[in-house]
This record gives C-alpha cells, structure tokens and sequence, in this order.
C-alpha cells in the first residue's frame, strides 16, 4: 500500500528552525533533505514546500534514476514493502519533530487557545482518536471540563448546509444558559448536555472578549463548590 502523505501531515505546520536543526537546507520553494534507506542501496529525497505540502521520491544510489514502483499502487512485493516502510518511518519522524500540530484553522479558534492557555494554564486534550479535532480543557484541581472546542458540520447544529465549522461549548446556570439561547449567536449545545452547556460559533460572530468572559464564568462555574 502506498503512504499516504496528507494522513501523516493533517493538522502539521512548517516549524522552520526544527527542520533546520533535523538537517533540511533551505531553498528558494522550500526545504530538501535526502536520506540513506535501504543499507544505501536508495536515497529517499523529501521535499517540504513553503505551503506546507511533502513531496518524497526513491532514488537508485547506483542509477540515479528515480524508484518509480514505490509511488505505483499496483506495485506490490516484500521488497518494495520494505522501502515504503522505511520511507513511512522517516515522513512519520519529519512529521512529529519538523512540524508543530495545528488542530484548529480559525483566527478567533487561535486567539481563544492563546486566552485559555494563558489565562487559566491548560492545554488542550485530545481524547478521541475517532474525533481527532474535539479538544477538551480541564481544571486541574478538580479535572472537570470548563470547555469543549470542536471541528462539527453545521448540519449537526440544525443548519440546512453541510459545512464544517469551529465551535466551543461552555458550561454555565440553567438559566442563564436558558437566557443565552434567547439572543443571537448561542446555540444548543453540540455533545454536551443542553440544560448546562451551549455552544458558541468560533466565526467572529461574537466578539473575543464577551466569549472570554464566558470562558472564565465557565472555569469558575466547574469549580469545588
């Protein structure tokens, strides 16, 4: 089976000084390095261009020609496996000490991490393997959850259009999250249970400081009573 680039990468982004100190050299689209595999009988050249996007190809030390039949998805074999498992084992290396994960596109997604990281000192967790762009954060006095930031299709949200959009769900009173729902821009929430949590689009539609205000009032309420 042939490797599947865009997998290994999904949610990576070019850290420039860690593919410098890994041994790429810059050039003018981009970084290369070329890698022994195969007892050196093959170099495995991998280019990283400055968008982000991997390039790999296999080359014949004694040719110098390129391996076509590892990039063939017909082409199978326990020799052919054997390359590809090499070439597998340094994109995954290049792709966890190169690059910086990045779950979340968005502007505001960007500028809420920076406040909850700041402000209340947690990271993000990841817990589901199923839903590797679902990220909780925790207090770390009581461990309970005070926020949920997620990729979700808008159809899930009661939105006639399928379009994936970024969201945080909050945990606040009955009521007020009751009082929440009567004004535009806060929704029910999306996994979590609608009586005390709801659900907030990441799209600029409400500004970041009433949604940081609610972050805090989230943390406080999860609290030890």
């Amino acid at each position: 089976m042939i490797i599947d680039i865009n997998d290994i990468f999904k949610y990576k982004v070019i850290n420039e000084l860690k593919l410098l100190d890994y041994g790429f050299k810059k050039t003018n689209f981009g970084f290369i390095k070329e890698i022994p595999i195969i007892g050196n009988k093959f170099n495995m050249i991998i280019t990283i261009y400055a968008d982000g996007s991997v390039q790999y190809k296999v080359v014949d030390t004694e040719e110098r020609e390129e391996y076509i039949p590892v990039s063939v998805k017909s082409a199978e074999g326990s020799f052919i496996g054997k390359i590809r498992e090499a070439c597998e084992k340094f994109l995954l290396e290049i792709s966890q000490k190169c690059f910086d994960t990045e779950m979340f596109k968005g502007e505001q997604t960007k500028r809420i991490l920076d406040f909850i990281r700041s402000k209340h000192e947690t990271e993000p967790e990841f817990l589901w393997e199923r839903y590797p762009d679902y990220a909780v954060f925790r207090r770390h006095d009581n461990d309970k959850w005070f926020a949920l930031i997620m990729t979700v299709d808008k159809a899930k949200l009661g939105f006639s259009k399928h379009e994936n959009a970024e969201i945080i769900d909050l945990k606040a009173d009955p009521h007020y999250v009751k009082c929440l729902l009567d004004e535009e821009g806060f929704y029910p929430a999306y996994h979590m249970n609608k009586k005390h949590w709801f659900t907030v689009f990441l799209d600029e539609s409400i500004s970041d400081d009433i949604i940081f205000s609610l972050i805090s009032s989230s943390f406080e309420c999860v609290g030890d009573k």
